[in-house]
């Protein structure tokens, strides 16, 4: 299973529409340049506030109860990390979450197969896509696997929220292939710090334990990548661990760490 970043794989489907943009919840703008890698506001907002969520069963067989666990773990994601742009004085919007059911799959990002990757965040409608097949729905979902896909998914919807993206995509205007490729490896490494900050701050609440898929979901598939800018399988790990541990964003800070650590 991977999680495919829509706008990175494909280029030109990004928006900084709220770049430079305020609202109620918010005391400051959006972070631009350089400063929105490695100098965001968000490295300085703190653990995630702790919260209890309730994880909904899901049904084998049955694509409406995907559907439920999908919009009741948004809902608790989006309560976790509103609070922390909140602290952090950044704009906060919800994506829109969809469960997508098929072989082929199409979206506002074109048509992908389940096969090739498990969730999807497109920002081009700013939507994260769960994709499910026939086979999945069977009875091979996995709740702590479908819970790590989501919250990429969202954790670019974050990206993207702080600045982060936008100024990826600047950035790389300027840079050789390789350059990039670098780039969008700290980029994808952040997403999955993130995305350990906000598990390890509500797994226990959840009801999981390292006996209930944690070291399985760490250390194994859900952070193996062959995709080139993604973060190898190694580093991978390092910043899941890293992120889970410290339960903050402020772990996530992958554009000053060194070399050998965001590869």
């Amino acid at each position: 299973m991977r999680t495919l970043f829509v706008a990175l794989a494909i280029g030109a489907l990004m928006s900084t529409s709220l770049i430079g943009t305020a609202s109620a919840d918010s005391t400051g703008p959006v972070p631009t340049g350089t400063a929105a890698l490695t100098g965001n506001p968000v490295y300085k907002a703190g653990k995630f506030v702790p919260k209890t969520c309730e994880e909904p069963t899901i049904r084998g067989g049955d694509i409406e109860s995907v559907q439920i666990y999908a919009d009741n773990m948004a809902a608790c994601l989006g309560r976790a990390w509103q609070t922390q742009l909140k602290k952090a004085g950044i704009p906060f919007s919800k994506p829109k979450v969809t469960v997508a059911y098929g072989d082929r799959i199409k979206t506002a990002c074109g048509v992908y197969r389940p096969g090739d990757t498990f969730g999807l965040y497109c920002q081009k409608n700013r939507t994260v896509y769960l994709m499910v097949t026939e086979y999945g729905i069977t009875g091979e979902l996995d709740s702590p696997e479908m819970l790590e896909s989501l919250s990429i998914g969202y954790g670019y919807h974050v990206q993207r929220l702080i600045g982060v993206l936008a100024q990826e995509a600047r950035a790389a205007k300027k840079l050789s292939r390789t350059g990039a490729l670098a780039l969008s490896s700290k980029v994808a490494l952040q997403n999955i710090c993130f995305t350990g900050a906000f598990l390890g701050s509500v797994w226990d609440s959840l009801g999981h334990t390292k006996e209930h898929g944690y070291d399985y979901l760490i250390d194994r598939r859900s952070v193996e990548s062959s995709v080139k800018g993604n973060g190898t399988t190694k580093n991978r790990i390092h910043w899941m661990r890293r992120g889970f541990d410290a339960q903050s964003p402020g772990a996530c800070n992958t554009f000053k760490a060194p070399a050998s650590k965001v590869a």
